[in-house]
This record gives structure tokens, sequence and C-alpha cells, in this order.
């Protein structure tokens, strides 16, 4: 597996006349970068990616004058046409660092979208979920009980509507089919109702119901209403109609890649990123209530 490199300094050959000069670069190990393209934008004068998480490691030497310069503003080179920026005038959280077989784990990201409680509620709200990976093992049967039903009432539901369709000869209605969505996928789903829904509730004032199949009904409205941002590789891709779109996608992860077209998962699940309005939001809750509780 291939492990990428964050590198801050220039590592450009030296020439003859300056080859015993020291070179100031430092370097650390990328596990796993996400950025919210649509919403952390570039600037168009430095081109530089702006992260909203960076989990990195390295040496203890490495880990002291890396995170000493990213603190100071400067890029952080991933290969000749990527590098990472993180602002100073963002609220950057900085973990305490962990000890790992590589020496020192740094945690970074943005605590307004990733954090469970938020100091304040802001409009639009903005939340990105991406839990540990080990928590699709300690799922509760209610959950996974849940979005198996609320999977299989849509499943017939769309089997009622091609059926119909097919009925109607003199209009011949085409329905699409329906997708085939696996264990691993509905586990991945229950998991992101929780702890999406859980966040929500931290940014605004409506009230969300708590009962699992009312979680995992909101996210299958949100990925139908293209309000759900994800990134490839998403389970929940195939209940949003859309195709898996390889090279655009919102929601960017850098990580080790096994493969050409896979990332390393380094313990957390793929990551969905929710932007609306709180008046969106609202209406949405209202009507998923109006429905679910009748």
């Amino acid at each position: 597996m291939k492990y990428p490199t964050l590198t801050i300094g220039d590592e450009a050959p030296l020439s003859r006349r300056s080859r015993h000069r020291k070179t100031r670069a430092f370097s650390m190990t990328l596990l796993r970068a996400v950025t919210w393209t649509s919403l952390n934008k570039t600037s168009k004068a430095t081109a530089y990616l702006r992260p909203a998480f960076l989990d990195i490691c390295g040496t203890e030497s490495e880990h002291r004058a890396f995170i000493a310069n990213l603190r100071e503003g400067r890029s952080a080179k991933l290969d000749n046409s990527t590098a990472f920026e993180l602002l100073r005038s963002e609220p950057y959280c900085y973990t305490p660092p962990q000890r790992c077989e590589a020496g020192i784990r740094q945690i970074i990201y943005l605590p307004d979208l990733f954090d469970v409680e938020v100091k304040s509620v802001r409009d639009p709200l903005q939340v990105v979920v991406m839990p540990p990976s080990s928590m699709l093992a300690a799922l509760g049967e209610d959950e996974l009980r849940a979005v198996q039903q609320v999977y299989t009432l849509t499943r017939k539901r769309h089997a009622d509507e091609a059926e119909n369709a097919a009925k109607e000869y003199w209009q011949r209605r085409a329905v699409p089919v329906f997708p085939e969505i696996d264990d691993a996928a509905l586990r991945y789903w229950a998991l992101v109702a929780r702890e999406l829904t859980v966040r929500l509730d931290a940014r605004t004032t409506y009230p969300v119901p708590t009962e699992p199949e009312f979680r995992a009904l909101l996210v299958q409205w949100l990925v139908a209403a293209g309000h759900l941002r994800m990134g490839n590789g998403c389970p929940l891709w195939p209940i949003s109609g859309r195709r898996d779109d390889h090279y655009r996608p919102d929601l960017r992860v850098d990580a080790p890649s096994p493969g050409w077209n896979q990332r390393d998962d380094v313990g957390y699940v793929v990551p969905v990123a929710l932007s609306m309005s709180q008046a969106e939001l609202g209406a949405a809750l209202v009507d998923l209530a109006r429905l679910y509780f009748a």
C-alpha cells in the first residue's frame, strides 16, 4: 500500500554550488485528508486545498517541526499538483498528539463541522459525519432493523410503482430498477443516520425525533433530495438515483491507496456532509414527522 507524504519546504535538487546547503524540508505521512470543495473554496491566487480534516503521523522530531510550520500557515505539498493550506484565520482544533507505531499521530479538524456539540446555532447549518469504522460493529439491533424496514418498504413501493406503470400500456412509463443494497451498506446507513441526527439536533432549534426509523427516513430523504454530499465510494450513492461521479466529488478524500480507485479507511468510514438552511431543514422535519407519526 502506498502511503502519501506531506512536505513543507523546498525539496528541489540542489545545484552543484549549493549542494552543501542544509535543506529546510519537513515531512509527515498522510493518513486522511477531507476537503469540502464547495465549502472550503481554494484561493485562485494560491490554488491550495483547504482541508476540513487532517490526520497525519511521523516521528517526534518530524511532528514538532511540521506542526510548527503548519500553524504558521505554510502550505504542505502532497504532489506536483496538490498542496494543503490551513489558514491561520480558521478555528482549527489540534487534538493532543497520540503515540502510534509510526511515532506521533496528529489530528487537525474544524470543530464546527465535526463536533457533536457546537457553541451556537448557525444558518445555514453545516456538518460533516465521519465516525470511526469500529462503531459499525457496535450498532444496536433496533437501529439495523429500522434501516432494513425502511429499505424493504421503499423497495415494495418502487415495485408497486413499476407494476402500475407497466399496466398503463397507453403511456408506457419507464421506471428505473431500484438498486440492491448489501448488509454492509445498510449498516453504514444506520450509523450515518444516528451520528447525523445527533449533530443536527445540536445545530438547530427544531426538534429532531430520535426514533431509529425516523432517522433512517431522514437520511434517505436527504440523499434523494440531493442535500447530502457524498465522496467517492459512499455506500449511499445507489439510493441517490445518480451515478457515482469519480471526477467531481464534493467531498475529496486523500488517503493511502490500496488500488488506483480505492482509499483505505485508516479507521474511518466514508464521510458525508450536509449544508442547508434552517428553514429548509425545518420544513423537511415537519413533512417527514407528519408522514411518520400519522
